[in-house]
């Protein structure tokens, strides 16, 4: 068995534990029998206008990334969408977020981009979502009753994630005035930093960043009015401070290592924040799996059948997303 087998294995094996024990801490919480009922009497009508929402917002997330991709080369609105569905199904099957690398790799070469100028596009998008979902667990946290903690916690990463882009961007500019770039390990880091960079030749202009930032504050509110529709088919009736704060939570939550899609770590934190708030932890558990289902599932089928539809293979995702070089050629 190879390393680039091995690792992938070991990663998944560990994230089936740390799901498993978040599973059995969150089931812990609640009576079974009345989580099915809450289940057994969800509205319809709800899941339904949250599943539009979730396709609308998945359409929102392909044009931001379009916007991305538009300076380096022109790519249909269609090719966009089904890499990025591509991306959702790979992340159900493995940990970690790899999924992302796995879209780098096969969109860098369907578009005739270099991989890592392509993951770099991935990483302004996930950058962007992570600040703008800090933020808004920071102010909704100190809105409503009981967030002052996860809002202080949201706090702090944020003053950290700020931080460390600072320090980075300071580096990038002193290994650049110092001369350090003309070494030989500056110029291999540069091989790697400078495609990773070209993914945000759409930032260059303030055009590029209203664009960005509109579409990932749209993006995430079409998820938070889809939660909260979702959270009111189950006969819970959230603010819309509340919808925004228990949404940013739960997106938080996928940062925690675990099993693929998040399994049980999402779960978790979704029953913990909406019985923080007040709400009953049965009906809270069963909004939180339906809303778990609704985002993951429909994206994930819709990348299987990109899969097939470009005759890719479902072990092409795992060979990919292996831990090795991100070699900037598309082919």
């Amino acid at each position: 068995m190879t390393q680039a087998v091995k690792h992938p294995a070991i990663r998944f094996a560990a994230g089936i534990v740390i799901s498993a024990a978040f599973i059995l801490a969150t089931l812990s919480r609640v009576d079974a029998g009345q989580v099915i009922r809450a289940l057994q009497e969800v509205r319809p009508a709800g899941l339904v206008v949250a599943l539009v929402l979730v396709w609308l917002e998945i359409g929102v997330r392909a044009v931001r990334w379009r916007a991305l991709l538009a300076p380096i080369r022109r790519v249909p609105f269609t090719g966009c969408l089904a890499y990025l569905c591509i991306g959702y199904f790979a992340n159900t099957l493995l940990p970690g977020r790899l999924g992302d690398v796995a879209r780098a790799y096969l969109a860098g070469t369907a578009f005739g981009i270099g991989r890592l100028v392509t993951f770099g596009t991935i990483l302004i998008e996930r950058f962007s979502d992570g600040i703008t979902i800090l933020v808004i667990v920071v102010v909704s946290g100190l809105l409503v009753a009981a967030g002052d903690v996860l809002a202080a916690s949201a706090f702090q990463l944020l003053v950290a994630g700020a931080a460390v882009a600072a320090i980075v961007a300071t580096a990038a500019v002193l290994a650049v005035r110092t001369g350090l770039t003309e070494t030989r390990a500056g110029t291999a880091a540069q091989k790697v930093i400078r495609p990773l960079l070209d993914g945000g030749a759409a930032l260059r202009r303030p055009a590029g960043i209203a664009t960005l930032l509109g579409l990932t504050l749209l993006a995430f509110g079409l998820a938070v009015v889809a939660f909260d529709a979702t959270a009111a088919a189950v006969g819970l009736e959230l603010t819309i401070v509340e919808a925004a704060f228990v949404m940013g939570a739960l997106a938080l939550s996928t940062a925690i290592p675990a099993g693929p899609g998040s399994v049980g770590t999402y779960e978790f934190v979704g029953v913990t924040v909406l019985v923080s708030l007040g709400f009953p932890a049965e009906p809270a558990l069963a909004s939180v799996l339906l809303v778990h289902l609704l985002a993951a599932l429909p994206p994930a089928i819709a990348g299987l059948g990109a899969l097939w539809a470009y005759h890719l293979r479902i072990g092409s995702l795992v060979r990919q997303s292996a831990p090795k070089p991100l070699s900037d050629t598309a082919a």
